[in-house]
């Protein structure tokens, strides 16, 4: 019988202020096994690190591959070269987290939503580079014209005023969830990994753990409409503009095999920014579009759960386990290599 999931907090680094992380994993997991380093949405202005997919526990629970996720401070108290910081210190944890050997532990990183852009200046910066990156409805970048055309998501523009309180508090990590169903708690899964039906989030999720104001994600909407994402964290995001210079291939070459889950119907990262960054990267890319779904469509969903499609028929989550197999691809691919 496998060993039971379980749940630790660990701090990875004091950058102004302590940076934790939070790891599932059990006792019995290899020393060798890859890590995969979350982080978690809210437009990096929000959101919380317990915001996990129930159905990417499930993915590293069943391979024994521990699951690291990550805070890391929000914007506007930081700049890009800060995220990198923070970033590159939750690598550098995830690689030699558990590891029983002097050499450093493969890393897979990835993201939801803003999160994943953490993960892609990673690839970006760092190495050696992570096996392998996946994007949860993510954004890989924030020169794509999505981010730098006034797009306006709420039916009138956000005044500063109403932003201003968030404009001028202390550097912060993210505590707001939103809300008990996006929390992960080891109750959401039965013992053999597969979904508690009689978990019940409401009463098992106590929300005042989480006193950050829920709003301060409006920060997204505002700086969207504002065009300021390019200069809060431009100093750090490259683009990928560069995959077209023949000077660059090497860089190219070297990238991580990248995943995206992405619906079609997402209008807070609208899809062509994943399948243009899709388009640039070539044969690196592997796009899963999960068809008529918006924005952290599978935030709440297990494996085995079902999001039918209407009128078309079919399931949503076909493009999260089609995802899943690209990524133990990856991994294969990975180990075949070292073993060469």
């Amino acid at each position: 019988m496998a060993a039971p999931l379980r749940k630790s907090t660990q701090q990875f680094a004091i950058h102004e202020i302590p940076l934790e992380c939070d790891i599932y994993d059990t006792s019995d997991y290899p020393a060798d096994s890859p890590v995969f380093l979350f982080f978690h949405s809210g437009g990096l202005a929000g959101g919380a690190r317990s915001v996990v997919p129930p159905w990417l526990v499930q993915v590293c629970y069943k391979r024994k591959w521990p699951l690291v996720s990550a805070s890391y401070r929000l914007l506007p108290q930081v700049d890009g070269k800060c995220l990198l910081d923070d970033a590159r210190a939750a690598y550098q944890f995830a690689s030699i987290f558990g590891a029983g050997t002097p050499s450093e532990r493969p890393v897979i990183a990835g993201g939801a939503s803003a999160g994943f852009f953490l993960a892609t200046l990673i690839a970006h910066h760092l190495t050696p580079k992570p096996v392998a990156l996946l994007s949860i409805t993510g954004i890989p970048t924030f020169r794509h014209p999505f981010f730098n055309s006034s797009v306006l998501i709420p039916p009138d523009p956000i005044p500063e005023a109403d932003v201003f309180r968030y404009l001028t508090e202390p550097v912060s990590t993210g505590q707001s969830p939103g809300s008990s169903d996006a929390v992960f708690d080891l109750d959401r899964l039965l013992p053999d990994g597969t979904k508690n039906p009689d978990f019940d989030a409401k009463t098992k999720i106590n929300m005042s753990d989480y006193p950050q104001d829920p709003n301060r994600g409006i920060l997204y909407d505002y700086w969207l409409y504002e065009n300021q994402f390019v200069h809060l964290v431009g100093d750090a995001d490259p683009g990928f503009d560069w995959t077209r210079d023949e000077a660059e291939k090497l860089k190219l070459s070297e990238w991580p095999i990248t995943i995206f889950i992405q619906g079609d119907g997402d209008e807070d990262v609208r899809e062509d920014v994943c399948r243009d960054v899709a388009r640039q990267l070539g044969i690196k890319a592997i796009y899963c579009q999960a068809r008529g779904q918006g924005h952290l469509f599978e935030r709440t969903k297990y494996l085995e759960d079902v999001i039918t499609v209407d009128p078309q028929g079919g399931d949503a989550m076909d493009a999260v386990r089609k995802a899943v197999a690209e990524l133990d691809n990856a991994w294969e691919t990975e180990l075949a290599m070292s073993r060469s």
